[in-house]
């Protein structure tokens, strides 16, 4: 199994940021992944340095779409067990974002992706 899908013996944890598509949880969750959002946990509005640490302490992949989070993440001492992902498809409707999201997340390869990076890579 790759890293995207099982990671020391379980399943690898995501965590969505406020600023993602609300759909983008169902979808997720539909293919089996163990997924959690800022709104399904009650935390709308949470600042990032929080976020971070709560991500930092409970998940293997955090993705935002925030570009000033993700550039004080590459620029900090990365967590060792979460990756933040800044999501980088373009604004469009709800349900292509989505499409467009799992389709690059089946194919993504963790393993060498930096904290902070943009994703999906051009």
């Amino acid at each position: 199994m790759s890293w995207r899908t099982k990671r020391k013996g379980r399943r690898c944890e995501d965590l969505l940021d406020e600023n993602l598509p609300r759909k983008l949880l169902a979808a997720l969750v539909a293919e089996g992944h163990e997924v959690d959002s800022v709104k399904s946990l009650q935390l709308a509005g949470i600042d990032n340095g929080t976020l971070y640490e709560l991500a930092a302490s409970n998940y293997d992949l955090c993705f935002t779409r925030d570009a000033e989070f993700s550039r004080r993440v590459r620029l900090s001492k990365p967590a060792a067990r979460l990756k933040l992902v800044h999501v980088v498809i373009p604004q469009v409707r709800q349900d292509e974002f989505v499409q467009q999201f799992l389709t690059a997340f089946r194919k993504a390869d963790w393993s060498s992706h930096k904290s902070g990076d943009d994703w999906p890579a051009e």
